[in-house]
């Protein structure tokens, strides 16, 4: 049986944050599109790799600035993750964030539990 999507996994995570009252959002980078509407999603600030979920909110032993997720699917590997990606993880390291990759909700859970926040 395959393991769940990870839009499943990444639903799931949301529910963990909702639930513990943390502010986030996903940035809805993935999809088809037409030609002309990518143009234009381009030109008015689309980058491609930036994560899938942004918590502008600190954790709350204040250690980083918020949090940046990039979600994969529980039976992803390192490998999975694009350069563009890690490039953007590590922008937002540089800038104080805590990034990570969750390979499904139960490890970025975890993973933005030990960095700080109460899930």
């Amino acid at each position: 049986m395959r393991p769940p999507s990870e839009l499943s996994e990444q639903i799931k995570l949301c529910h963990f944050l909702s639930r513990a009252g943390v502010v986030f959002f996903h940035v809805p980078n993935g999809g088809k599109r037409g030609r002309r509407e990518a143009i234009a999603l381009k030109a008015a600030g689309l980058k491609a790799g930036v994560p899938d979920l942004i918590i502008p909110q600190p954790p709350s032993d204040g250690g980083y600035v918020g949090a940046v997720v990039e979600m994969k699917r529980s039976d992803g590997r390192p490998c999975d993750v694009r350069e563009e990606q890690r490039d953007w993880l590590a922008i937002f390291r540089r800038f104080g964030w805590l990034t990570l990759v969750g390979f499904g909700a139960d490890d970025a859970r975890e993973k933005l539990t030990k960095g700080g926040y109460q899930l």
